[in-house]
Parts: structure tokens; C-alpha cells; sequence
């Protein structure tokens, strides 16, 4: 009798054993040529995206939510600190920005570097973050680029700085830039997505 309840304890875990099952393996992006990416990514026109971003240089640091609605060529861009404290939005177009401060300044000008840089210090690249938060370069600007195994760009060297894309996700069959760092002589920016909206 005690050999058979040995022998059935033996078969249940042999049993267990092999129900237990190994963990998936992450699917793989696809690996589309660069030029088809181009294409898909340039018709993507209207977006809403929500992180964070973190802005330093030599004399300060600067963390915020973020926020970029998007709308063909007009475009709605909020940063609020921490505790809300120094926000400021973005309301633009091609040919003019307004700036609004959580103090209740208004200023407009034809650029958005230049007004966040008076206003703030930093010179953020708004207009090229256009394209490289979509993971492009920007178009007819000389650029170096380096790609990952499925053909998206890995780093990009353009306009005078270095953005490196740490992460993927996938939104509605597109992989799209959920993690970047932008470098270059004067500012170091970290940018997370944690929302894609198309």
C-alpha cells in the first residue's frame, strides 16, 4: 500500500510538471523598411499625447507633466511643474505662438524657442520635436541616423543635437517614440509618453 501512495505522489508531480507552462515570448515589432516607416509615420497629422519631461542645464533642472494636442498644423502644448507650479502653455501655428504663464502673462511671437527661452531660459526645439517625437527626422535638414533591428530610428544627429530613442509602443499598428533623451551643448531633455492619442 505504501508503494502505490508513493507511486501516485511520484505521478501527480510528474503530472504538474508538465502542465506548467513556459512565459511567452515578447512578439517582435515588425521590421518594415525605413522608407515605408517614413510614409506611415509623415501621415500622422492629429495626436494627443500626455508623459513627462525633464529639462536641465548648467544652471537649472526643471520637471514637469506634459501634455501636446495636435491638429494638422495648429498645435496646444501644456507643461505644469510639480504641484502645478510654473506652467505654461503653447498655442500655436506655423505663423505665430502665444505663450501663457500660469502668472497670467500672454506673449506672442513667430517663434516658440525664442519665447520659451525669454521666458524661461531654456531653448526647447518645439518645431522639430514636431518631427522627432513621431521618430523622423526633420525634412530637407542634413541628419545621421542610426536604426534598431526593426528599421526604426535608435539615435538621430540633427540641428545640433542627439536624441537617442530608448523605447517603443505600439499604437494602432505604428510604433511610435514612448521614451527619448535629447542632448546637446546647452540642455539635456528626457522626454516619457505615457499616453498616445491618434
Amino acid at each position: 500500500m505504501r508503494h502505490i501512495v508513493i507511486t501516485i505522489f511520484f505521478l501527480a508531480l510528474t503530472s504538474c510538471a508538465s502542465l506548467k507552462q513556459e512565459p511567452p515570448i515578447p512578439s517582435q515589432p515588425a521590421a518594415i523598411p525605413w522608407g515605408d516607416r517614413v510614409g506611415v509615420l509623415s501621415n500622422i497629422e492629429d495626436w494627443d499625447l500626455k508623459g513627462l519631461i525633464a529639462i536641465r542645464n548648467s544652471r537649472h533642472a526643471w520637471n514637469a507633466h506634459w501634455q501636446w494636442q495636435q491638429n494638422h498644423t495648429h498645435y496646444s502644448i501644456a507643461l505644469v511643474g510639480p504641484l502645478g507650479s510654473g506652467s505654461l502653455q503653447l498655442t500655436g501655428s506655423p505663423k505665430s505662438v502665444l505663450l501663457e504663464t500660469s502668472d497670467g502673462k500672454k506673449i506672442t511671437s513667430t517663434s516658440p524657442e525664442a519665447l520659451l527661452e525669454q521666458q524661461m531660459g531654456w531653448r526647447l526645439p518645439v518645431s522639430d520635436l514636431y518631427y522627432w517625437v513621431r521618430g523622423l527626422p526633420v525634412p530637407n535638414l542634413s541628419a545621421q541616423k542610426q536604426f534598431d533591428a526593426a528599421h526604426r530610428l535608435s539615435v538621430l544627429i540633427q540641428n545640433g543635437w542627439r536624441i537617442e530613442y530608448s523605447r517603443y509602443v505600439l499604437i494602432n499598428h505604428v510604433d511610435l517614440p514612448d521614451k527619448m533623451i535629447l542632448n546637446n551643448p546647452e540642455l539635456n531633455v528626457k522626454i516619457i509618453i505615457n499616453e498616445w492619442k491618434m
